[in-house]
């Protein structure tokens, strides 16, 4: 199948490196569960009977759902409306020239940051002050500030407010092919949304019940904002381990995806666990710059080591 793109630039989605892990799928799959599903990449690009998707992001997943529920054309035309009603760019039906040319002392390196600034903060307030973030509105007001926001990224703070500042981009070309690939996939294969932290008793149940899971946790000894707000910590990753001994011992398939180093700093959990588990699993290593894998054998004077976990056969 040709890969797809997310609609949604999640940190850290796996896209480039698919064909380093895909090959480590069973050739065959009932049911995949899709853990920690971010962006939801992975799944959206693996031939199984059914994909459930699990994150405890409510935000994340509830986007994830309305996109996969909504129809195309109806969709475009009502994030038109709200493009209009918020006077941002449209560059994937105007044209980029167009706004380029509004910008006084136009600034290649801030795009269209300038032109979208008052209008894209107008729409982060009206989005912030929402009661119910749930809505089908409240989706769209939400997709739209990903698109317009900076890195085209989601970030929110402790009180639950998308604080991201204006981007450089716009609803382009690009962004709406990934809309429209996600919906048409998504509503033609048997898939679920679930909002779950892994350790709960319904995720627990999901996964128990699935033949494959692919594990894209969270990673340790990253920077990054789930690492932050601490909703990432070792008690975490020692959950996340006692999950894959689970696995072993009923001989359920799965992959995990994880950095074991990263300048100097080693994710001590699962480095000591792999060398307990030595006889049961195999690590692979991922070649950090996408380019091509190294097998089993660790690359010296690489900063980063980003490996996949899986059974023994």
């Amino acid at each position: 199948m040709q890969l797809l793109k997310s609609p949604l630039n999640y940190t850290g989605n796996k896209f480039r490196i698919l064909p380093q892990i895909q090959p480590y799928f069973p050739k065959k799959i009932d049911t995949m569960v899709d853990l920690f599903c971010g962006g939801a990449t992975v799944g959206l690009n693996t031939e199984c009977k059914k994909i459930i998707f699990i994150d405890n992001d409510k935000y994340v997943i509830g986007l994830l759902r309305f996109l996969a529920k909504s129809k195309f054309e109806t969709l475009l035309t009502e994030l038109e409306k709200l493009i209009t009603f918020y006077e941002l760019s449209y560059s994937a039906k105007y044209g980029y020239s167009l706004y380029k040319s509004q910008i006084r002392d136009f600034n290649f390196n801030n795009g269209l940051k300038d032109y979208n600034a008052k209008g894209y903060y107008k729409l982060r307030d009206d989005y912030n002050a929402l009661k119910n973030k749930h809505t089908d509105i409240a989706n769209k007001m939400l997709y739209l500030l990903m698109v317009y926001a900076f890195n085209n990224d989601m970030r929110f703070s402790h009180t639950g407010m998308f604080n991201l500042p204006v981007g450089k981009t716009d609803l382009n070309k690009n962004n709406i092919e990934k809309l429209k690939a996600y919906i048409d996939r998504l509503q033609n294969i048997d898939a679920d949304f679930i909002c779950a932290d892994f350790t709960s008793t319904k995720a627990r149940e999901i996964i128990k019940s699935a033949d494959f899971v692919y594990m894209d946790p969270p990673y340790l000894i990253m920077n990054a904002v789930y690492n932050e707000a601490g909703k990432w910590n070792e008690q975490k990753e020692y959950e996340l381990l006692r999950l894959m001994n689970y696995f072993l011992e009923n001989n359920k398939k799965f992959v995990l995806s994880n950095v074991l180093e990263k300048q100097g700093r080693r994710n001590e959990p699962l480095f000591y666990w792999t060398t307990t588990m030595q006889e049961k699993i195999k690590i692979i290593d991922i070649n950090y710059n996408y380019r091509s894998s190294s097998y089993n054998k660790k690359n010296r004077n690489a900063q980063e080591r980003e490996v996949i976990i899986i059974p023994e056969d």
